[in-house]
């Protein structure tokens, strides 16, 4: 019995020597990491836990020739809480109101919901706790009045976080020209967004933040780099002939149920593009930019390059416009190939003028084959000197290089000629052709197509961009005077003479051209195409437009492609003659201060004198809203405010409330940036508008 109660006397002793060694050794531990080792454990700590976050700089804009904002950054903000900043008293209080706000205002949860997450988050001391994301500014300012969140920073743990978004404005207008920049591992850059990518990005900055419960807070100002804001761009588009232009062959494809196609416009002194557009069919039979087929896709134009074969022969004095050419009937058999015309032809042969108005391959290509077969070198250094082999250079990525096959080709024949002269076995982008008949209208000028004007940098522009000229004279003056001649003509009595009594004169050349598959060539798929200028005298535009595979209403180039053109460019002489640039001029700087927004009810009930209500009747007859300048002797004069339905209305000296009302039916989104009354808005007067379209309002008391 003694040695059973030894024996458990030594089992206690042993157990509680183990407890109170393994108690000391924690304590050690504890005091040695405490103490010895303190500094090092908290350094490890803040790594984990304390970090620079990057600031991005806002992102430059891109605007239009007059300033029009085609691309923006806006901001979107979220708001959170650090609840443990939140009086548990106040919390206790206005938490089931400000759960009903969120519930009403959001709908997408019960209040009961918000209730438990508001309750957990406290519970849980979170002092990152996310209210709502994906705000706008008109949002911000609603919920700052809302129980809990109004109590700001200190006693309400307020943290609002911004961040910016790219918008386009004019939303399916110039999507794949204006582009876009994506990072990663598959960098990728589109459009000016990507060429000036450097320019409109910035410079980054730094934030030192803390990592918390539910995210990273900022811990102080004293460690912040500010970031550098991005450059703006100003192009050479006019927003409102680029809306005519997308229309105009937005029409066409409808109409001829086409794959895709594009349309571009040049100004002919300047090489300025003034509106592109590139338009593909989607599986709902819509139409949107997917792909800039204006610069990126290079085909076989067909009988467009026939304008290089005329010019080629011309020059070289080798055929006069009255000369006979082989028309053959539409019909001839080169070696073991035979060449057709579009149509049978009843003439044997004709003149070289004819031939070129109608479109004649054969006549073409005979001519070609007669007078430069025996070199073939001649007629390659010719396109050669009219520098089609090389890029326009325009600033955009993705501009596809031309092919022009070589005498020395090891795929050369003797068929090659022929086939290069009629625009076959060689191949060009819309816009390198166009750049060919551009400098035929600019009396044999060639100048480099450009669409980025000027850079800029808070409000000033530092860096301009002017005209450059690739060729000073492509062809003598005598030439030249027979090409216009010969291409006013295809319009007149030619293949295009469906657009001849187009209300402004044009000149062109229609093409019609098979679509290759790469082996061969597709059954009855075409690209139409027509490109010229217009007005015939004194050019100022140049235009091209090519569409792919046209499957209803026709095929040839002058019953597809030349209507187009047709349409936009008297919509274009309608645009600049009846509503031209007075629209933006309709309010200027110096007026702001004075000018006075209402509606016309507002105004009449405002003013007691009898009088000045019959004026005011009498002024603005029919016009629902006015605007109020006084007269250097401070007269009251009423003037209307003209509202068409899609055009957007100079919105300039008006008040929120104001502005919100006026948009109300036309379906407008608007982003508001500031308080008091609106001194710019992102689309000008008199832009068209529809459903969806964003505008971005800056407003100053």
């Amino acid at each position: 019995m003694a040695n059973v109660k030894k024996s458990i006397l030594i089992r206690i002793f042993i157990s509680y020597g183990g407890i109170v060694l393994l108690a000391s050794f924690i304590i050690w531990n504890i005091l040695k990491i405490q103490f010895a080792e303190g500094k090092k454990w908290k350094s490890i700590n803040d790594s984990l836990t304390i970090k620079y976050k990057v600031i991005n700089a806002v992102r430059g804009n891109i605007y239009s020739d007059n300033s029009t904002l085609l691309a923006t950054s806006v901001p979107i903000y979220e708001i959170r809480l650090d609840l443990t900043v939140v009086n548990s008293d106040t919390f206790k209080k206005y938490k089931y109101q400000l759960a009903q706000k969120l519930s009403e205002k959001f709908a997408d949860k019960p209040l009961s919901k918000y209730l438990i997450e508001l309750n957990k988050a406290k519970r849980n001391n979170n002092r990152y706790f996310l209210i709502k994301n994906k705000l706008s500014y008109l949002d911000i300012k609603e919920m700052k009045k809302w129980p809990i969140i109004n109590k700001g920073r200190f006693k309400g743990g307020l943290i609002i976080e911004e961040e910016n978004y790219r918008v386009m404005p004019f939303k399916n207008l110039l999507t794949r020209t204006l582009g876009y920049t994506i990072d990663g591992k598959q960098k990728l850059k589109v459009g000016i967004e990507g060429a000036y990518n450097t320019e409109l990005a910035g410079v980054t900055g730094r934030r030192l933040v803390k990592k918390t419960a539910g995210g990273f807070i900022p811990i102080n100002d004293e460690n912040e780099v500010e970031p550098t804001d991005g450059k703006d761009i100003y192009t050479t588009i006019d927003i409102n002939i680029q809306d005519i232009v997308n229309n105009s062959l937005l029409n066409g494809l409808i109409k001829h149920k086409a794959h895709h196609g594009c349309a571009i416009l040049m100004e002919v002194k300047t090489g300025e593009i003034k509106a592109i557009a590139n338009l593909t069919v989607k599986n709902d039979g819509t139409y949107s930019e997917t792909f800039n087929y204006a610069i990126g896709e290079s085909f076989e134009p067909g009988s467009t390059f026939k304008l290089v074969s005329a010019l080629a022969l011309i020059e070289k004095n080798k055929i006069k416009l009255d000369d006979s050419v082989l028309i053959n009937y539409g019909e001839f058999k080169i070696l073991d190939k035979v060449m057709y015309d579009a149509e049978e032809s009843r003439f044997k042969k004709q003149s070289f003028e004819f031939a070129f108005e109608h479109s004649s391959n054969v006549g073409i290509s005979t001519a070609i084959q007669k007078y430069f077969a025996e070199n073939p070198k001649e007629f390659i250094d010719y396109l050669k000197k009219l520098n089609i082999q090389n890029r326009t250079g325009i600033e955009l990525p993705g501009e596809a290089k031309p092919f022009v096959k070589d005498f020395k080709s090891k795929t050369w024949s003797k068929i090659s000629l022929p086939w290069i002269s009629i625009g076959y076995e060689i191949k060009l982008t819309p816009l390198q052709i166009l750049n060919l008949y551009n400098a035929v209208a600019n009396n044999g000028v060639m100048v480099k197509p450009f669409i980025v004007k000027a850079i800029g940098e808070k409000g000033e522009k530092i860096k301009i961009f002017n005209t450059q000229i690739i060729n000073q004279k492509i062809t003598d003056d005598e030439t030249l005077k027979k090409i216009k001649h010969l291409l006013k003509n295809v319009v007149l009595t030619g293949t295009a003479s469906v657009i001849k009594n187009s209300n402004i004169k044009i000149s062109g050349k229609t093409g019609t051209a098979r679509i290759s598959d790469g082996k061969g060539y597709k059954e009855n798929e075409y690209y139409s195409s027509f490109a010229g200028f217009f007005p015939e005298e004194n050019p100022e535009y140049s235009v091209i437009v090519v569409v792919n595979n046209p499957k209803e209403n026709g095929y040839y180039g002058g019953i597809v492609a030349a209507p187009i053109v047709k349409d936009l460019a008297e919509k274009i002489y309608g645009y600049k003659i009846n509503s031209g640039k007075n629209l933006n001029d309709f309010i200027t700087a110096n007026s702001i201060k004075t000018l006075d927004f209402a509606a016309k009810k507002d105004v009449l009930k405002k003013f007691n004198n009898k009088y000045l209500k019959k004026k005011i009747i009498e002024e603005t007859t029919n016009a629902d809203w006015l605007y109020i300048p006084s007269d250097s002797t401070g007269n009251i004069n009423a003037k209307p405010i003209k509202d068409v339905k899609n055009l957007m209305p100079d919105l300039t000296g008006m008040c929120l409330k104001d502005v919100l009302f006026i948009l109300e039916n036309k379906k407008v989104k608007v982003q508001v940036t500031g308080k008091g009354k609106v001194f710019w808005q992102s689309i000008k007067p008199g832009v068209n508008i529809g459903k969806g379209t964003i505008l971005i309002l800056k407003m100053q008391v």
